[in-house]
C-alpha cells in the first residue's frame, strides 16, 4: 500500500530526487516510483493500478533500470502522465523467457501445457505457436505446467510440429480507449537480441514486441522526449486519433522507428530522430501500410537517417510532409503508395557522395496515388530516380530542385501504363541526371497521358533532356530551358516520341 497524503499538492523538481525518502514519498498529489523503494511504488505497473481511471494524475519515475517480465499495460485511463527523469529512467523488457509445448493444445480450449511452467508469470503475454499457425494470448493462471489463457485457442498447436511459447510484450501498452495520456522523458528499451518475432502481418491486431504500442480506439496519446531503442518490432507504434509523438529519438528497432497504422487519424509527428533501424529493418517513420485505412496526418520536422525509407506513407489520405531531412536512406527518401490528397513539400532529401543511396528513388509515388503536390524540396546524390510519379494522378511537381542523381531527374509514369497521368511538371530544376554516365537516363521523361511540362530548368544531362515517351498522349512541353554543358553534350536535348504532343517556346541551347 502507499503512504498516506494528507498535504497538499507539492511541485516536485528534478533536484528533490535525492531526497524523496524525507520529504515526497507519501506527500506529493502524484505518485512516486522509485525501484529502490525510497517512493510510493518500486513498479510502474502497481502505480498505474493504482490511480483512478478519470483524472488519473501523474506518476514520477525515478532513475534506475525497471526490468519488465510483463509489459506496463494503461488500460482504460484517461488524463494519466508518467514521466522519467531523462535517460536514466530505463524501462527494460526482460530477455524472452520460452519453453515447448508438450501436449497438443486443442482449438476452442484455454490449456496449454507446457515442458517448464514455473518459467512464466500470470499476467504475462505470450505467442503460441508451431509450424503452422501462431497467436498471441495472456496467461491467465498457471497450475503446474499447464497454462490457462484469458481467451480460447483459435487453432490447434501440435507438440510434433515444433509447438513452442514464448513471452512477447512491448514495453509499454496503452489500450481499452485510453484518453490523453502522456508518456514523456525516459528511455525505453526492447533488449530485441534477447526477444522472439514471430507475427504474420505489419500489424495485427495484438501488440507484441513493440517499444511504445497504442491501441485502436486510444485517442490524445502524447509520447515525447523519450529514448526508444531496440524493440524487436516497431519502436513507437499507433493505432487511434488525435496522438502526437514529438521530440523522440528512435533507433536500432527491428520494424519501423516510429510507426502509425490501422484507424489514425489526425496524428502529429513532429521533430523526432528516427535513425538506424535494425539491419533487415524498415523505415524511419511510417503513416498507414497498404490498404489499411487511415486518415489525416501531419509529418514535419524530422530526422530520418539510414532507415529502409525515410518516411512511407501508404494506404489512406491527408497526409501532409514537410520540412523533415530524410538523409542516406536505402530505398526511398519518401513513399507515398496508395495515398490521396497528400502534400509533399520543402523536405531535404539526400545521400552518400558515392550514390550509394535511396536506390529506387529520392520521392517515390506509387500504386494508384491522386491529387497531391510535390514542391520545394531538394533530392540530391540518389542512386535511382530523382522524383518518380509511378502512378498518380493529378499530381502537381512543382519547383523542386533535383541534383546529381544516378537515374532520371523527373519520371512520370512507368513504360509500361500511363497510370502517372494527367500530372503537371512545372518551374522545376533538375541539375546532372545520369549522373551514372550511362547515357540511358533523361532529365525529365513524361509516360503517362495529358501532362505539362511547363518552365523547367534542365541542365547537364547524358541523354535526353526532356523525353516524351511513346506511351504518353497529349502532352504539353512549354517554356523549358535546357542547357548542355560544354563536354557533356546530350544525344539530343529533346525527343518526341508520344502522340498529339504540343511543344513550343522551349529553349534548347
Amino acid at each position: 500500500m502507499p503512504l498516506s497524503k494528507p498535504y497538499p499538492p507539492t511541485e516536485i523538481s528534478y533536484g528533490d530526487w535525492n531526497d524523496l525518502a524525507d520529504n515526497y514519498a507519501g506527500k506529493a498529489a502524484t505518485l512516486i516510483v522509485d525501484v529502490n523503494g525510497k517512493g510510493d511504488y518500486t513498479s510502474i505497473q502497481a502505480a498505474v493500478d493504482a490511480l483512478p481511471t478519470t483524472n488519473a494524475g501523474e506518476i514520477l519515475v525515478k532513475g534506475g533500470e525497471y526490468l519488465l517480465t510483463k509489459v506496463v499495460k494503461i488500460d482504460g485511463r484517461e488524463d494519466l502522465v508518467i514521466r522519467g527523469v531523462g535517460k536514466a529512467t530505463r524501462l527494460k523488457v526482460a530477455n524472452k523467457v520460452g519453453c515447448s509445448i508438450t501436449q497438443d493444445a486443442a482449438a476452442g480450449q484455454k490449456n496449454v501445457v507446457v515442458s517448464n511452467g514455473g518459467s512464466f508469470q500470470v499476467g504475462q503475454h505470450v505467442c503460441i505457436r508451431d509450424s503452422a499457425n501462431y497467436m498471441v494470448n495472456v496467461i491467465a493462471s498457471i497450475n503446474g505446467n499447464t497454462l490457462t489463457m484469458e481467451d480460447v485457442l483459435e487453432e490447434t498447436y501440435y507438440a510434433a510440429n515444433g509447438g513452442w511459447i514464448y513471452t512477447c510484450h512491448s514495453a509499454v501498452y496503452v489500450t481499452g480507449g485510453s484518453k490523453r495520456v502522456r508518456i514523456t522523458n525516459l528511455l525505453v528499451d526492447g533488449n530485441r537480441l534477447n526477444q522472439e518475432f514471430g507475427r504474420t502481418g505489419y500489424y495485427p491486431k495484438e501488440h507484441q514486441g513493440d517499444g511504445v504500442r497504442v491501441s485502436d480506439g486510444c485517442e490524445a496519446v502524447l509520447v515525447d522526449h523519450c529514448w526508444v531503442k531496440s524493440a524487436i518490432a516497431h519502436g513507437v507504434c499507433l493505432g487511434g486519433t488525435g496522438h502526437r509523438v514529438f521530440s523522440n529519438e528512435c533507433w536500432d528497432n527491428g520494424y519501423d522507428g516510429i510507426n502509425a497504422e490501422p484507424s489514425c487519424d489526425e496524428i502529429l509527428i513532429a521533430n523526432n530522430y528516427s535513425h538506424d533501424q535494425a539491419a533487415g529493418g524498415w523505415n524511419g517513420i511510417q503513416f498507414g501500410y497498404s490498404t489499411y485505412a487511415t486518415g489525416n496526418g501531419l509529418i514535419t520536422g524530422n530526422v530520418c537517417e539510414n532507415n529502409r525509407q525515410g518516411i512511407a506513407a501508404q494506404g489512406g489520405h491527408g497526409v501532409q510532409i514537410i520540412g523533415n531531412l530524410l538523409k542516406n536512406n536505402v530505398e526511398d527518401g519518401i513513399e507515398l503508395y496508395s495515398m490521396d490528397r497528400f502534400t509533399v513539400n520543402g523536405n531535404i532529401i539526400t545521400g552518400a557522395d558515392d550514390l550509394s543511396d535511396m536506390t529506387n528513388a529520392g520521392i517515390h509515388v506509387e500504386a494508384a496515388c491522386s491529387i497531391g503536390t510535390i514542391a520545394g524540396n531538394v533530392i540530391e546524390l540518389c542512386a535511382g530516380i530523382g522524383i518518380y510519379n509511378e502512378e498518380g494522378a493529378y499530381v502537381a511537381i512543382v519547383g523542386n530542385v533535383v541534383r546529381k542523381v544516378v537515374k532520371h531527374g523527373i519520371k512520370v509514369a512507368s513504360n509500361l501504363t500511363a497510370n502517372g497521368r494527367d500530372s503537371t511538371i512545372a518551374g522545376n530544376i533538375v541539375i546532372a541526371a545520369d549522373s551514372g554516365d550511362t547515357d540511358t537516363y533523361d532529365g525529365i521523361v513524361v509516360c503517362g497521358d495529358r501532362c505539362v511540362v511547363q518552365g523547367n530548368r534542365v541542365d547537364d544531362c547524358d541523354r535526353y533532356f526532356i523525353h516524351i515517351d511513346p506511351t504518353a498522349d497529349k502532352t504539353i512541353v512549354l517554356g523549358n530551358q535546357c542547357t548542355p554543358y560544354t563536354g557533356n553534350a546530350p544525344v539530343a536535348v529533346y525527343l518526341d516520341q508520344g502522340t498529339n504532343t504540343m511543344h513550343e517556346h522551349n529553349i534548347e541551347e
